[in-house]
């Protein structure tokens, strides 16, 4: 699918879709964007996860009705099985405007949680440049940016059983269990940022959280508030103060983060959509065989089946958007900007204040030249003078 998709390992699998670039953004615009999208049709994730039961359900169906009509009954009219196409195409219209309404609500949830993440990358970088503007121990900026790098990594841990690691198959223990293969990609990342030995009792810390089953976010979001608390003395109240209100925005997307991972919207209305769909796309063969024949009816009942169930599919993937979100991509970009600020980061001086540090160091030096030729006062004299 190209660089702009997380190759899916699985026929169930949803698509992933990764940051766009301007490049991008050119092929999704392309005109021959329908012809490349239905060359690659049969590599649809909602046509291969609709394949089996769905769309076969509805085949096979199609099929023994195809068989009941035309080889027992003999096509005599009485006795053929088939519903008004009348009838059903009002069914049908309800049936597409509810997967709508259902693709439209689980969206919003899709948008909110991206919203999420874009506010938790804003605060951190505003995190990191406040550390190093304002922090003055080289121990405590230090801590404070490995911190603002652990961050996104245990909140994609916390939000998503596998961390991103979609690889990684929960039935499969040939290589222990499916618990022990996650934490240690996540002390592996972990150790990515601790390379230094430096703070590793906070990387502990997390570890032993996740571990018992704790709450990691708010481990980090503690052990952020301990350096902050620990700079109360060397800078000024406004600046420590400025630091604590991101750290309190942190905390608030990861609320509503948690908001969203734990509530799913009402299962009651789920479950009637389903079975909705089930029944329609059951029915649809009934519905066409009267009109199409034989033939027609298999094919007909199958694309309009994959046609309306597809978007309350998309609709389903994208309920849960911690599963759909390339959130290791982000995490690998906070990561990144965190970096830079630490590496780029220079104190500022003006030039009038710099040109004033030049003349006292040279007046400095002028002081010191004339002192060389004094001692207690007393000018010293040359050997010549002295005979």
């Amino acid at each position: 699918f190209g660089p702009t998709r997380l190759l899916r390992n699985a026929r169930r699998c949803p698509s992933r879709d990764l940051n766009f670039t301007p490049l991008d953004w050119a092929n999704h615009r392309s005109p021959y964007r329908r012809i490349r999208h239905m060359i690659n049709i049969f590599k649809s994730s909602t046509i291969q996860r609709l394949f089996f039961p769905e769309l076969s359900m509805t085949a096979g169906i199609a099929l023994g009705l195809a068989y009941y009509n035309e080889i027992v009954v003999s096509g005599a009219a009485d006795a053929m099985l088939s519903i008004s196409p009348t009838a059903f195409g009002g069914a049908t219209t309800a049936i597409g405007i509810l997967a709508g309404f259902r693709l439209n609500a689980s969206y919003g949830r899709f948008e909110e949680c991206r919203i999420f993440w874009g506010d938790t990358n804003n605060a951190i970088r505003d995190m990191a440049r406040e550390t190093m503007m304002w922090l003055k121990d080289p121990g405590q900026r230090a801590r404070m940016l490995k911190l603002l790098k652990a961050y996104p990594v245990v909140l994609n841990f916390h939000l998503n059983a596998k961390g991103g690691h979609h690889n990684i198959k929960r039935f499969d223990n040939t290589n222990g269990s499916f618990e022990d293969r996650v934490h240690a990609e996540y002390l592996a990342e972990l150790r990515d940022i601790y390379t230094d030995g430096e703070d590793i009792n906070d990387m502990y810390r997390m570890a032993k959280v996740k571990y018992t089953g704790g709450n990691t976010p708010i481990e980090v979001l503690t052990l952020m508030g301990e350096t902050i608390a620990a700079s109360v003395g060397t800078v000024d109240s406004i600046y420590v103060r400025e630091i604590d209100e991101q750290m309190q925005r942190l905390c608030a997307v990861f609320g509503a983060s948690e908001r969203v991972l734990r509530t799913s919207l009402p299962t009651s209305f789920t479950r009637h959509t389903s079975r909705l769909m089930h029944f329609w796309s059951n029915a649809l063969p009934f519905a066409y065989y009267s009109t199409l024949g034989p033939f027609g009816t298999v094919f007909a009942s199958v694309f309009t089946s994959w046609a309306i169930q597809s978007i309350e599919d998309i609709g389903v993937q994208l309920e849960e958007p911690f599963f759909v979100l390339p959130m290791r991509q982000y995490s690998d970009g906070i990561f990144d900007a965190v970096n830079q600020v630490g590496r780029n980061y220079e104190v500022y001086e003006l030039p009038s204040a710099k040109a004033d540090a030049a003349e006292a160091a040279e007046l400095s030096q002028l002081k010191v030249g004339e002192n060389i030729g004094t001692a207690n006062g007393v000018p010293l004299k040359r050997a010549h003078e002295s005979n």
